[in-house]
């Protein structure tokens, strides 16, 4: 019975109040803010998101210059020439679902957002009046999935010989990184990898780690000197299964420095003669071949010849007037006297040495100066018997044994016209004693 009672008096409330509260909701203006969506979804770190929401008035009554303002605190900034306070001049009585106004906002979020909810807060109210009301919005943020390519091993290759190349890759952004798959190629086929294809796989990179990968790499030994270009490709996924591609590219250069053989070719007429040939895997400019000053040696005229370019297999001749230097301090008896057997041995070999330095200056194929010291065994022979030593060789030799015959020719005529004449007045007179 009790209980009827109490059912019987909540309906005769709900009969006495219903046109009271319609009434009242007829009469009055109620303004509701809701969110929509927003895009992307979930927003991404340190890019733009849309956000949208419905504006509605489930009250009877008209309202007008309704305000509708975002505000913005962290991980949320603004867009210079984007309007966070946004007004409806007339918002109709029960405007509501399809009639609904809708109204949108786009914010930048911070690149160092943390992944989640984070909160957005709209404040309502009507232009002119002190009474605003705030609602907040949960706004999902995932992370900020980057990753950078680094270069950094090498930036010049030899060709024809097997080079360590390293690539880095480092996850900049504030999610990990999982599945990559990093490959690159040099569209010529002047580049290759040797003992491995050119993809790698990386498993996963942590926020603010990195992964080396190393390749064992070729140029071909006939590749023109030079900039070569080589395209990168990063394939990777997100930890909500998105996948991302980079390409970028990077440059190597192929050429650089060279060696040089220089030996002794021959001396003749106090001219000596060395064979300069280029034995690197890179063409030489500028080439300049210098014999410096040092004790053994002595250079009569030019110390210095231009060569000029020097491909790689190449070679040239280049001469100089070279002399061997007499023992500089010749030692006397009374010299000798003061030092001991090992000094003097020591103090012969070092003036006796026929190695001559020779210097080559060249520019290699990265503009760079470069400079090589080459040391060549000199062939000297005797010139004159206790005299300077000269590169004359076997002409001068033979130059000497010509100098002799004009002192003895003379003798030997007269030595063979006297025989004959003994010969003959002993015939003549062996003769006159028969008769």
């Amino acid at each position: 019975m009790d209980v009827l009672k109490k059912q019987l008096i909540s309906c005769i409330l709900i009969l006495v109040l219903c046109p009271i509260l319609v009434k009242a909701q007829s009469d009055s203006e109620i303004i509701s803010v809701s969110l929509i969506n927003q895009i992307p979804d979930p927003a991404r770190a340190g890019e733009i998101v849309e956000l949208r929401f419905r504006v509605e008035n489930s009250g009877g009554k008209e309202a007008n210059n309704v305000e509708i303002e975002l505000m913005l605190e962290y991980p949320f900034t603004e867009i210079p020439g984007e309007e966070y306070i946004k007004t409806i001049k007339t918002l109709s009585g029960f405007q509501t679902g399809e009639d609904a106004v809708i109204i949108k906002y786009k914010v930048r979020v911070d690149k160092d957002a943390v992944k989640g909810i984070n909160e957005i807060k709209i404040k309502e109210g009507k232009k002119g009046s002190i009474t605003y009301s705030t609602k907040a919005f949960d706004i999902e943020v995932s992370g900020r999935e980057f990753a950078q390519i680094i270069y950094v091993d090498k930036a010049k290759l030899d060709p024809g010989k097997e080079t360590e190349l390293k690539f880095t890759i480092t996850n900049i952004g504030n999610s990990p990184l999982q599945n990559l798959i990093f490959s690159w190629n040099e569209e010529n086929g002047i580049i290759l990898p040797v003992y491995s294809d050119d993809t790698k796989y990386i498993k996963y990179i942590d926020v603010g780690e990195s992964s080396d990968l190393g390749y064992t790499v070729v140029a071909d030994v006939n590749a023109v000197a030079g900039l070569y270009q080589l395209n990168l490709n990063l394939k990777f996924e997100s930890e909500n299964g998105t996948s991302k591609e980079i390409n970028t590219r990077a440059g190597v250069f192929v050429g650089g420095e060279t060696d040089f053989d220089v030996t002794f070719s021959e001396s003749s007429a106090g001219q000596t003669s060395l064979s300069v040939a280029n034995i690197g895997n890179n063409p030489s400019l500028s080439v300049t071949v210098r014999i410096p000053e040092q004790e053994n040696f002595r250079v009569t005229g030019s110390t210095s010849s231009i060569i000029g370019n020097l491909d790689k297999g190449d070679y040239t001749i280049v001469s100089f007037q070279i002399t061997q230097a007499m023992m500089r301090g010749t030692m006397d008896r009374t010299q000798s006297r003061g030092i001991s057997e090992e000094q003097r041995q020591q103090f012969s070999q070092r003036n006796a040495s026929n190695n001559l330095k020779v210097l080559i200056e060249y520019t290699d194929t990265t503009g760079i100066r470069r400079k090589l010291e080459k040391t060549v065994p000199i062939q000297f022979r005797s010139f004159t018997s206790g005299q300077e030593n000269t590169h004359a060789g076997q002409s001068g030799a033979y130059g000497r044994q010509q100098s002799i015959w004009p002192k003895i020719i003379g003798p030997m005529i007269t030595l063979i016209i006297v025989a004959g004449g003994i010969v003959f007045y002993r015939k003549m007179r062996s003769k006159r004693k028969r008769k």
